[in-house]
């Protein structure tokens, strides 16, 4: 076999080669294959002023830019107001807990200040319920207990005092105790 050299086919490079034209090269040869190689060398096979621009490269409109600064300090200037008054709505509704606890506690004898507790109404109510089942059991418990204690009743009858296990000595003193 003679192998002939096409002079048309293989040419010496005079220049570097291009790494895009490269890609483009290796991706037109696989397009057939791949619906994204057709893309990618479409994309490839642009010149630079047809493919889409960075936007960081492009200039900005100066009036485009002051209106987006303007907007972001209205912005800044309207988080600063909700925050301040964020921070009084929950220090109102700090004091509203608290005096709803103060008020919860003073209601009724049977609660103390360390039973009640919670940082939000609902953790107080919770709270409340709680200590009112406690306090039902309780309650229950000690019913329990007087049905099983027993007192006669009525008092006993008054009687004098057994002396008879005095000394005489002690005798007397008990009588001459019970005239001063």
């Amino acid at each position: 076999m003679t192998e002939e050299i096409n002079s048309e086919t293989i040419e010496a490079p005079t220049t570097a080669p291009d790494p895009e034209n490269v890609f483009a090269r290796s991706a037109a040869t696989k397009q057939s294959d791949n619906p994204a190689g057709k893309i990618a060398s479409l994309t490839l096979a642009m010149t630079e002023d047809e493919r889409p621009g960075k936007l960081w490269e492009k200039p900005a409109d100066d009036g485009k830019l002051a209106e987006l600064e303007t907007a972001l300090n209205e912005t800044k200037q309207s988080l600063a107001a909700r925050t301040g008054e964020y921070d009084r709505l929950k220090s109102a509704l700090d004091d509203a807990v608290n005096a709803y606890r103060k008020l919860a506690v003073s209601s009724s004898p049977l609660y103390s200040d360390d039973m009640i507790s919670g940082s939000t109404v609902e953790e107080i109510n919770a709270s409340i319920k709680k200590v009112n089942g406690l306090v039902k059991k309780m309650r229950s418990t000690l019913e329990a207990e007087l049905k099983d204690l027993t007192i006669p009743a009525g008092a006993p009858e008054r009687a004098a005092p057994d002396l008879s296990g005095l000394s005489p000595r002690d005798k007397i003193k008990y009588g001459i105790q019970d005239k001063k």
